[in-house]
């Protein structure tokens, strides 16, 4: 497993952006990053200054499944414990 690793993704399709949420996993902390997604594809050109080379990696080999929903918030099925 990856020093990163992504937990669920939301949209927020009238501002071209998205939330992705994760952890980051030898420090065990938490994150969130704003990426741009326009016409609801990731776009991390303007974010390689901002971001660690490791998340960018693990973006970069995660966005088509960024792009194609697996991540969404929105797919996740409800479960309630008895």
């Amino acid at each position: 497993m990856g020093k990163y690793r992504i937990f669920f993704v939301y949209r927020i399709k009238d501002l071209n952006y998205i939330h992705v949420h994760g952890m980051n996993m030898d420090e065990k902390k938490l994150f969130t990053v704003m990426i741009s997604s326009p016409r609801d594809q990731v776009d991390l050109t303007s974010h390689y200054h901002q971001l660690p080379d490791d998340l960018l990696s693990v973006l970069e080999m995660e966005s088509s499944r960024i792009n194609t929903g697996v991540y969404d918030l929105a797919q996740w099925e409800p479960y309630t414990y008895h």
